[in-house]
Formats: C-alpha cells, sequence, structure tokens
C-alpha cells in the first residue's frame, strides 16, 4: 500500500516563530511543490485544517494539481462539525477522504494521528510541528524536515542531525540545503526510502521474533524433558547430575530468550550468553547453600528432586539476569557468614 505522509507547517508572515522563519513569500509555492512530488511519488497524504495560514493547503493544492491524485489519496481529519475546505474537494470530491475527530482538543487528535502515519513532512511551523517531529523521532517514523524555512522544521531537523532514526547522513544533509527550483523531488524520493527501510526493519524483526519464540518452545521441550531423564539414570550416577546441570543451562537460555522476545529486542545470541550464565551462577549458589546443610545430598534420589527446583531457578535468573548481576556487582549473592570448625551445627 502507498506510504501515508502526515503534513504540518506554517509561514504566516505576521507570526512570531522560534526560531524564526525564514523567506515565508517562498513557502507556499514550495509546499505546492512538495506536494505534486508527493502524488507523483504514489504517496497518500493527511491534512488536517484549510485554513489559509497553514501550509497544508498549499501541499492539497500542488497534490491535485499534479493530475496524479487518486480516490482517497488525500485524507483529511478536521474538526467534528466544522467545515474543512479546500477549493480542490469542489472540482474533485472522489480524492478526499474525511475522518471528522470526535474531540474538540485539536492537539490530542493530531498528536495521536501521528502515531498511524507512515511519514512526516514539515515545513515552517511553531511549537505544534516541532513537538510532530519530536514524535516522529521518538516512534521512529521516517521524518522529512525541510530546514530552508526555518521554524519548527528546522529545529526538528537539529534533532535529527543528532537522532537520525532510519535516516542517513546524506539524507539528513539535502533536508538542510536552501530552497531552490525542483529541490521537492529528492527530498520525497529521500522520504519514501526512510519509509521502505523502516519497512524492511520491522519484517526483519518480525521474523527474529518469530525465530526466537520458536527456539524459546523447543527449549521450553528440552526443559522438561529434563525431568523424566533425572528419574531414568541411576540415583547418584554421573548421569543424573549432568541432568542436574543441563537442566538449569536449558532453562536459563530459554528465560533469556523469553525475556528478549517480551522485551522486542532483537539480540538473541547476547540475550542467550547472559542469560545462560546468570541462570548457572544462580543454580550453583542455590546448589551450594544446599550441599552446606546436606553434604550428601547428590549421593541419592534426593538429586532428582532437585531438578523440579533448577529448571525454575535458571529460567527465573535467565529471565531477570540484569537483577543478578546487579546483585552480583553489589556483592549480594556472594558475602556469606564463615562457617564455624567442623562445619555447620
Amino acid at each position: 500500500m502507498s506510504p501515508l505522509v502526515a503534513i504540518a507547517g506554517s509561514a504566516q508572515v505576521n507570526r512570531s516563530y522560534s526560531p524564526a522563519v525564514r523567506d515565508p513569500e517562498a513557502a507556499p509555492a514550495a509546499a505546492a511543490e512538495l506536494g505534486s512530488e508527493l502524488a507523483r511519488q504514489g504517496c497518500r497524504i493527511v491534512v488536517y485544517s484549510s485554513d489559509p495560514d497553514y501550509l497544508e493547503r498549499d501541499v492539497v493544492r500542488g497534490y491535485v494539481g499534479s493530475g496524479r491524485a487518486t480516490s482517497g489519496s488525500i485524507l483529511v481529519r478536521g474538526r467534528y462539525q466544522q467545515d474543512v475546505d479546500f477549493e480542490e474537494a469542489q472540482r474533485h470530491p472522489e480524492v478526499f477522504a474525511v475522518v471528522p475527530e470526535s474531540t474538540d482538543d485539536w492537539e490530542v487528535s493530531f498528536y495521536r494521528s501521528l502515531l498511524t502515519a507512515d511519514a512526516l513532512l514539515l515545513v515552517g511551523g511553531g511549537r505544534s510541528t516541532f513537538i510532530a517531529g519530536l514524535i516522529g523521532l521518538s516512534r521512529r517514523i521516517p521524518v522529512a524536515a525541510v530546514a530552508a524555512f526555518g521554524g519548527g522544521a528546522e529545529k526538528t531537523w537539529q534533532r535529527l542531525n543528532n537522532e537520525r532514526g532510519v535516516a542517513t547522513e546524506e539524507e539528513v544533509a539535502l533536508l538542510a540545503r536552501p530552497w531552490q527550483p525542483n529541490a521537492a523531488g529528492p527530498i520525497v524520493t529521500a522520504l519514501c526510502a526512510q519509509v521502505r527501510r523502516r519497512a524492511d526493519e520491522e519484517r526483519a524483526a518480525g521474523r527474529r521474533t518469530v525465530a526466537g519464540l520458536v527456539t524459546a518452545l523447543v527449549l521450553l521441550l528440552l526443559a522438561l524433558a529434563t525431568i523424566p531423564l533425572a528419574y531414568a539414570a541411576p540415583a547418584g550416577g554421573w548421569q543424573n547430575l549432568a541432568v542436574l546441570v543441563a537442566a538449569p543451562m536449558i532453562a536459563s537460555v530459554w528465560g533469556a530468550i523469553v525475556r528478549n522476545a517480551y522485551d522486542g529486542n532483537g539480540n538473541w545470541l547476547r540475550a542467550a550468553a547472559l542469560g545462560s550464565a546468570a541462570g548457572v551462577i544462580a543454580f550453583l549458589l542455590f546448589v551450594a547453600a544446599q550441599l552446606a546443610t546436606n553434604p550428601g545430598l547428590l549421593d541419592g534420589d534426593a538429586a532428582r528432586r532437585l531438578v523440579f527446583f533448577v529448571l525454575a531457578i535458571g529460567f527465573i535468573g535467565g529471565f531477570t539476569s540484569e537483577v543478578v548481576y546487579a546483585k552480583l556487582r553489589d556483592q549480594d549473592v556472594t558475602q556469606t557468614p564463615v562457617l564455624p570448625p567442623g562445619g555447620p551445627r
């Protein structure tokens, strides 16, 4: 489906901006050129007001004037029971899809709708434009902040220059160039490239999540399989001890991968390595504490019953590995009292 680009910005001559808007007389023509290029490259747009104080009106003018606008390609999110009067809607009503907002608080509707857009295009503008840019950057939504006209878009570009998100260094530099004829084409092309890049990242993340969850399911089955193996192995034999050691290792990797999928991270190997180490440490401390009070614990049938405990300890250790490492750094876990001569009494 074609990307949906949210439009925000203004360049009023008699309005105070921070930073100041530059060349406000040329901004409407630039917005119209950007709108035309968005239509040519197959993007849909979402606008919020037909007020001439905002550049959305000019973007729509260029978009429809390109002759490339398709049915429903301009989404209008206007206030409920308030007319959104675009001149182009009189001649081409099929191009516009009006979705009235249910609240009079336009800021809530505006900022919330940004999360449904595939990209943001900012030109000039004030506080709301800048906040829209920050929302886009925080959610890794592709942002084209045209810095040439100053205002909130330039302020967003300054943040974009430090926190590029899915934009490349060349794409960020492109947005800082002075406005010239035919500048809209490269800007929209770069924005569409960001959209494709983000979509590729999301698909790759989805594949990693599926692979991680399948791996976690396999490890769950292997961890549960250690219970019958413990009872099948000879009591007190090395096979029984091998199962006792393997059970928490498998469970800790299982717990780490489950936590990694829960958090939405993609570095499975790192999670598995840190989780297994934390789970094994928790297992060793648990067994050491048991042996301190019962030295013959591993010689008989009791080792089999330990499997149930070490499975849970291994999983918790892997799932909460950061807690285990924090306690180790604080030396919470390793500080034990010195036993009196002759052993525990």
